[in-house]
């Protein structure tokens, strides 16, 4: 006698079998990028790298207020505080510990920019409280005894500290450089290159 297929099973055979191809139509379509996604993907690889320029017009306001935020942002602890001022020279505030004791300094300082674009405070005088000390034995001190980061680098010779602009704003991939620095005219002009693509 000829055994007869079960209706039942050939009805639940394919009833799974266009699950199991829904299933994988469904996982097909979102793995698989859209047109546009792949476009996007191709155009930030590509810009990876890359940069975008500004050019950023400040005053001495302005300018005091992005280094003071990027100095607060780059001091490490028990080390010297600062506070930056562009007045009609520059002035750089700062209090350290000296035997248990708060110990102020204001040094002033003729700003312009060095060869790449980087801000240069040429030392005038320092003041260690009321005291007014030599201005390259002050910051031969300070080098030797403070680590102040990649961000500041002292000439005591020279009786120079130079702002290094791009170390200041590393963490945030930004690149600056001084175009122009007219402290008279109150003219301070920058590029500023901002990450197309940040990672970070």
């Amino acid at each position: 006698m000829e055994k007869q297929i079960d209706p039942w099973k050939w009805a639940f055979a394919i009833l799974l079998g266009l699950v199991l191809g829904f299933i994988v139509f469904v996982w097909f379509q979102v793995t698989t990028p859209s047109s546009d996604q792949k476009q996007i993907a191709t155009q930030t690889t590509q810009k990876q790298g890359q940069y975008a320029n500004v050019n950023v017009v400040l005053n001495k306001e302005q300018l005091s207020a992005a280094v003071n935020y990027y100095l607060q942002q780059n001091q490490k602890k028990g080390a010297i505080k600062y506070r930056f001022v562009l007045d009609r020279s520059a002035i750089l505030m700062g209090t350290t510990k000296i035997l248990g004791k708060d110990v102020s300094f204001t040094l002033y300082a003729t700003p312009q920019l060095d060869d790449s674009g980087n801000l240069e405070l040429k030392t005038k005088s320092v003041a260690i409280g009321s005291l007014n000390a030599p201005p390259s034995f002050v910051l031969g001190y300070i080098k030797n005894n403070y680590d102040l980061g990649k961000w500041a680098k002292i000439n005591a010779s020279k009786a120079t500290i130079t702002l290094d602009l791009n170390q200041l704003t590393k963490k945030q991939g930004i690149k600056i450089q001084g175009e122009k620095f007219d402290l008279k005219q109150d003219d301070l002009q920058f590029k500023v290159a901002f990450p197309l693509n940040n990672t970070n």
